[in-house]
């Protein structure tokens, strides 16, 4: 199969058509709850909107935007998704995005994958037990392949599947000679893990012959994890990672045809691992899509096994080291969306290093399929006006992504391309993470100043790829923090210089505290009033560097310059104002203030230069 017989032969997805008008049901037998209220319009409802929105852009304040440029609507109706003639088929039937079997995840709920590797192998060897014997179904392994007798002594392989993460070949070796050796080729339904193009080796010729391998030897396992995980951790938007998983397992599939192996034996040994994160609507759009995806690819190619195991690991990159219990939440979220989605095996990474961390990783799977009985239903999202739109419109973007990639070569020469691309979208984010557009809650907004120090953060970082954490910006910050205060005995201080009565300075003087406080400054608060002199004195006693003044736009045109004056006479080495400056702005400078903070501004520079200030 050539990459540009596959490029033409691949076309775009079919586009939405026009959407079937509803029609009512007039049986006397159906309950209609709605029937003594009058149809309500999207006309009714924009207006009612508009009056609320007061002039403001509908678009702008309602309408949110992904990496991808997909608008997610505050409203989705009938509009939006035919109802009629389904492009998402029925659960196990073509284009499979509804779930690759017809009762999904329902008989035994989806596979609970606990991470191990690392470390001393009899201490891997007693966690992975004891995962396993307190509801652990399978085990994502992250090893180099030595000692791995001893990491799995005890472990029944028939039972309790093994997944290599990221395996290089003398891992999948090991594993190999692990199950002959325990004569179980025959029952072993794990993955050998094999993505040197996650790893970024362009290389793979070689990867047909060990393909055909282990179809011949081990007829329930499979060679290939395909890790669209990497391309999310190095900060790709969700068509980008989807695109790229898609692009890679077309490669390996020829390399296997190469090899000799038919086309449905080569698709046979391709299993999937996406990043599940706590953007909700896009991580179930992006589980359903990468099925619907990978059944189109299968298609052109001309095999009769048109589906592929589709795994959830939860996001690297959402993971903070400050305020660990907030990754609870985060992965809770990510493990509840990959369920709802279908996901054939989840794992949840813990929300640190600690042996608690690993049991509520577990247990959270647990508890979502055993208590809220979340694989009780086939694709709970199936027919849902805003998740089909989401998920038909997500794979448009993936399948154009993928196309470019096959333009340029194929995967193994496309990498430095999809690298590009990639940092793109990074260096997007990383602005609107330093403006706290996108929040990340404990690090840059509510962040504890005062939290406990937790045991380390352990997260397996893919090669290929530079990955990246979300909270790293902040969170190097708060280190710089905890060495001043190491050295000082204290931590960096801010005086809130706040003006008026307390009404007058409360929403402001919290709007600083909390902005200082996620680059490790900590907010020292002022007892309120307007003498510049009082101000100063406090200032003096809080044993702050900087001072910032908060109060209201009132205030401070009565009496925020004659403060800036008194603070900076007191030692502030930078005084800051809350707000817009203004027309102000001039008069306020010559005064003393140095730096105006407000919603939308550079947050993470304001606190870069706050800390290059300390003395």
């Amino acid at each position: 199969m050539q990459n540009q017989g596959a490029a033409a032969g691949l076309r775009g997805l079919t586009p939405i058509p026009p959407a079937t008008k509803h029609k009512s049901m007039s049986s006397p037998e159906s309950l209609t709850l709605a029937a003594d209220f009058p149809a309500a319009t999207d006309a009714q409802w924009l207006k009612l909107v508009d009056k609320v929105l007061a002039g403001a852009d509908f678009d702008k304040k309602l309408v949110a935007r992904t990496y991808d440029g997909l608008a997610i609507k505050p409203l989705y109706t009938r509009a939006d998704w035919r109802a009629d003639g389904d492009a998402s088929g029925l659960p196990g039937g073509a284009p499979f995005t509804r779930g690759s079997t017809a009762l999904g995840n329902t008989l035994s709920g989806w596979d609970i994958r606990q991470a191990h590797g690392g470390g001393d192998a009899g201490a891997v060897n007693k966690a992975i037990l004891e995962d396993l014997e307190r509801g652990v179904t399978s085990i994502l392994l992250r090893t180099d392949g030595t000692e791995l007798d001893r990491v799995l002594h005890g472990v029944m392989l028939d039972l309790a599947p093994v997944v290599l993460d990221g395996a290089e070949r003398p891992a999948a070796e090991a594993l190999m000679k692990l199950v002959k050796a325990r004569g179980q080729e025959n029952v072993f339904a794990g993955n050998f893990g094999l993505d040197d193009l996650g790893a970024g080796v362009t290389d793979v010729a070689a990867l047909g012959a060990v393909a055909a391998g282990i179809a011949r030897d081990f007829p329930k396992a499979r060679a290939f994890c395909v890790r669209g995980t990497v391309y999310h951790a190095a900060g790709a938007a969700d068509a980008q990672e989807l695109g790229a998983a898609v692009a890679t397992a077309l490669t390996y599939v020829r390399a296997m045809a190469a090899a000799g192996m038919t086309i449905d034996a080569a698709c046979g040994q391709i299993a999937f691992t996406l990043a599940a994160d706590a953007d909700f609507f896009l991580s179930i759009a992006k589980f359903r899509a990468l099925r619907k995806l990978w059944a189109r690819v299968t298609e052109v190619c001309g095999a009769d096994t048109r589906t592929a195991p589709v795994y959830a690991c939860t996001a690297t990159r959402m993971i903070s080291r400050r305020d660990p219990w907030v990754n609870v939440l985060r992965t809770t979220v990510a493990c509840f969306a990959a369920g709802i989605a279908g996901a054939d095996a989840v794992t949840v990474l813990p929300f640190d290093g600690s042996d608690l961390a690993r049991r509520v990783a577990r247990n959270t799977q647990i508890v979502l399929q055993e208590e809220a009985s979340l694989a009780k239903v086939v694709d709970p999202a199936g027919g849902a006006w805003m998740f089909e739109r989401l998920t038909e419109e997500l794979a448009n973007k993936a399948w154009a992504f993928f196309q470019e990639i096959e333009r340029a070569g194929g995967m193994t020469k496309a990498l430095g391309f999809v690298a590009e691309k990639i940092a793109a979208v990074q260096t997007e984010r990383a602005k609107n993470i330093a403006r706290r557009k996108d929040a990340i809650t404990g690090v840059s907004e509510f962040p504890n100043i005062h939290e406990a120090e937790t045991a380390p953060l352990s997260v397996a970082t893919p090669a290929g790829l530079k990955p990246v954490r979300l909270a790293e910006g902040f969170e190097y910050l708060r280190d710089l923090s905890d060495a001043f205060k190491a050295k000082t005995s204290q931590r960096p201080r801010i005086f809130l210089a706040n003006l008026g009565s307390v009404a007058d300075f409360t929403a402001r003087a919290t709007f600083a505290k909390n902005f200082f406080e996620a680059g490790g400054i900590e907010a020292i608060p002022g007892a309120g009033g307007s003498a510049p002199a009082d101000m100063a004195r406090d200032l003096k006693h809080s044993g702050a560097q900087f001072a910032i003044i908060c109060g209201t736009d009132a205030g401070y045109a009565e009496s925020a310059a004659a403060v800036a004056t008194a603070l900076k006479g007191a030692g502030a080495t930078i005084v800051y104002l809350a707000g817009r400056p203004g027309e102000l702005e001039a008069a306020l400078k010559a005064a003393g203030v140095d730096e105006f903070i407000f919603m939308g501004g550079d947050v993470l520079g304001t606190l870069t230069r706050a800390h290059a200030k300390l003395r």
